[in-house]
């Protein structure tokens, strides 16, 4: 997986993506807005349909990050962990860890990386990942655990709303959830929320960032 020539690796996947955060529903983040708290906290967990780095398949590997931000985003100074499946070869560890440090490119893999101070190393774990339309539940060992379930209105219509961005470097399109209730116990990452803005999604990646 050696660079040739000082060029950055090819790499590409296609995914089921679920994400959570600290932010009421819709998440102002995604429009440029205040987050809800004044901070945010959030992670994502990612199922690999197909892909590869270089010669690497990344078929069927799940892996997952929290980032911890103690104020806006852009102001930086987070703490964060990337995790992979321990299910995934040593060849594919390795090339999670390369696009996940944000040094192979990818958009949105490559800027917050730059906004963190404070990286825990790489934790392999047991990463639980089940995806029914807007019902989505990830497990990633014994530190983080979310859960989601459609949005309704208070006479218990459910309804089905979707974000479209194409400027977006997370996802271009997702359906909104309700993160019913989502925690970590991660070193000093702590949290606990119910009924919070969640995303249930597939997306594109390759080194220029987020695709599809």
């Amino acid at each position: 997986m050696a660079k040739k020539g000082g060029r950055k690796v090819a790499w590409e996947f296609e995914a089921d993506y679920f994400t959570w955060c600290n932010c009421d529903w819709g998440c102002p983040c995604n429009f440029n807005a205040r987050p809800t708290e004044g901070h945010c906290h959030g992670g994502g967990v990612w199922r690999v349909w197909r892909g590869h780095f270089g010669p690497t398949k990344l078929d069927g590997v799940k892996f997952a990050v929290f980032y911890w931000f103690p104020g806006l985003i852009e102001q930086g100074n987070g703490r964060a962990r990337n995790y992979v499946d321990r299910r995934a070869t040593p060849d594919q560890r390795k090339a999670l860890d390369a696009i996940l440090s944000g040094k192979e490119g990818g958009g949105i893999m490559e800027v917050f990386p730059k906004l963190v101070s404070t990286w825990y190393p790489l934790m392999t774990t047991d990463i639980e990942l089940t995806v029914d339309g807007p019902k989505a539940y990830a497990k990633i060992g014994d530190v983080i655990e979310a859960e989601s379930e459609g949005l309704s209105y208070p006479d218990g219509t459910e309804i089905f709303p979707t974000f479209t961005l194409p400027h977006g470097i997370e996802f271009k399109s997702g359906l909104a959830t309700n993160a019913k209730k989502w925690w970590v116990r991660d070193e000093d990452m702590l949290a606990n929320h119910v009924n919070k803005y969640a995303v249930v999604t597939i997306v594109k990646f390759n080194r220029t960032g987020c695709v599809g």
